[in-house]
């Protein structure tokens, strides 16, 4: 059984406090209140990678049983009140698209044009109807793009702010949901891509055990860490925080990184923990800036993977409990790996992230295993989440001819994610193996009459032709072994004398480069 969560800092002493409250477990508090600081600090704090920037934001779905108290309200009553967190908006029960417009308009209108603030969405997205319950498919998209770092607003601001309208900024939007498990909307294996940005909590009963005992803190105490929260807040308000991390952290990170492989066994169940490397690298810099510090130490990865596995779990117990040992096998042995971890306490610079094992962070955002997934009968399948983030980045247009092609109705326009390197010849199932493509070109590209030069150029096989660069975002970093690989199949093709003057780098073999392990590429955040 895993080890009990770990409570630090301030945010531990103000879950102490909330948890005096009859029904209110210390742990379901910390986590709550992890969430609500995730929120106001974001607009602060980035958690910069090799390949950018993302969001300090921690999402929770707390589940709760009869009569429990709310969590928001017991934070509030602790302290954590947004009428002291100045550019922190909270939105209770946001069910469709349209009230997370509504929303964003009236905390807009509370802020100075050109202020950065944050939303916190409480309650629940889910709306009832009569005897059944439904859940707004455009909002859970929205969610998802937010969760990755792209700041909401109301579409319809920046063309009335063209005629002349004060410019109101985006908002970070967190999460701090309450509600019946039966209520959970993402429960199919369609919805994992919504469902793993979120952390899950069953709500506990006070009477369970911690497996480590917390004493109560006097009430003077918990006083003093609020307001050293909102003195912290205050601070965070006048200057962008970019979050660094010390070669112990590092180290300790490693395992998490590498967590996805623990669970190939469980089969479709395994692309329910996809996601624990990001969020235990969201808390651990939530709880740094807690302490008035930019620096995430291993103390806070080892805080942070506390509160991750115990959401791991009640993960499985709601959404596979059959895998439930196993999972917890693997999570025991993801936190024995991660406390017996060691390292320096110097602060690594982003050109030294290069993890235990030699290897370095890279462009991995969504946090998916790079290696394909199978299904219980071998079959490679995709993570539908992968070629989504890559097709949400290019807004739909195509990397190579530039096209859109627009649709009629609310989706407005469809592309395709082409993997570079195919999964049925060992290709990789991340990002990086993932193009956005029209449905042209992505069949020209599948076979063989477009290909890519190193620097990306993108070459008509049978002319020689070069039609452009391929279009980029800083997000989405190609792998350039997979451009190589598909260069390679198709070069026995290429013409005598049709090779571009452009430099397109060594090309290995399929055959060669398909019998060789698929490494995994570390990733310091999703």
């Amino acid at each position: 059984m895993t080890s009990g969560t770990v409570l630090r800092g301030p945010l531990g002493d103000v879950a102490q406090r909330a948890a005096r409250q009859e029904g209110v477990h210390v742990e379901d508090a910390y986590a709550a209140a992890l969430c609500w600081w995730a929120a106001a600090v974001a607009p602060s704090a980035t958690l910069p990678t090799r390949s950018k920037d993302w969001p300090c934001l921690v999402w929770g779905a707390f589940l709760t049983g009869d009569a429990q108290p709310s969590l928001t309200t017991t934070l509030t009553e602790a302290g954590l009140d947004t009428h002291r967190f100045r550019r922190l908006t909270r939105h209770h029960d946001i069910t469709t698209l349209d009230k997370l417009r509504i929303a964003w308009t009236k905390a807009s209108r509370t802020m100075a044009p050109g202020t950065d603030f944050s939303m916190l969405l409480t309650g629940s997205p889910v709306a009832r109807r009569g005897s059944g319950t439904s859940c707004d498919d455009f909002l859970t998209y929205k969610l998802r793009t937010a969760w990755d770092g792209r700041e909401y607003r109301d579409p319809g601001h920046r063309l009335r702010s063209r005629r002349g309208a004060p410019a109101r900024k985006a908002a970070k939007v967190g999460v701090l949901w309450e509600m019946p498990a039966t209520d959970w909307p993402y429960r199919a294996r369609t919805d994992e891509a919504s469902s793993t940005r979120f952390l899950i909590f069953l709500r506990k009963t006070p009477g369970e055990r911690r497996s480590t005992p917390v004493p109560v803190p006097r009430p003077s105490a918990a006083c003093r860490a609020v307001e050293e929260l909102v003195r912290i807040y205050e601070d965070l308000t006048r200057r962008q925080v970019p979050m660094v991390i010390t070669d112990e952290a590092a180290a300790k990170f490693w395992p998490i990184q590498l967590s996805a492989d623990q669970f190939d066994d469980l089969g479709p169940a395994a692309n329910q923990f996809a996601r624990l490397d990001a969020h235990t690298h969201r808390i651990a810099a939530a709880l740094a800036l807690a302490e008035d510090t930019d620096v995430v130490t291993g103390g806070h990865i080892e805080a942070a993977w506390s509160v991750v596995a115990r959401s791991a779990l009640d993960r499985s117990r709601l959404l596979c409990p059959d895998a439930l040992e196993p999972v917890s096998v693997a999570l025991d042995k993801i936190g024995g790996e991660v406390r017996a971890a060691a390292g320096s306490p110097r602060v690594l610079t982003l050109d030294e992230l290069s993890w235990r094992g030699g290897h370095r962070t890279v462009h991995t955002p969504t946090a998916v295993p790079e290696h394909a997934v199978r299904d219980r009968k071998g079959r490679i399948t995709r993570d539908g989440a992968v070629a989504q983030d890559v097709k949400d980045w290019h807004r739909n247009q195509c990397q190579m001819c530039g096209d859109i092609l627009r649709i009629p109705g609310p989706q407005e326009a469809i592309s395709e994610g082409a993997h570079i390197r195919p999964l049925s010849h060992g290709g990789p199932d991340y990002t990086g193996n993932v193009l956005c493509l029209c449905p042209s070109c992505h069949t020209r590209f599948d076979h063989g009459a477009l290909y890519l030069t190193d620097d990306l150029h993108i070459v008509e096989t049978l002319t020689g032709t070069v039609r452009g660069l391929l279009r980029t975002e800083p997000r989405h970093q190609v792998g350039l072994d997979c451009v190589r690989w598909h260069r390679a199949r198709w070069e026995q093709h290429i013409p005598p004398g049709k090779r571009p003057a452009v430099p397109d780098g060594p090309a290995e073999p399929p055959a060669l480069r398909a019998a060789e392990p698929l490494a995994h590429s570390a990733r310091l955040e999703h």
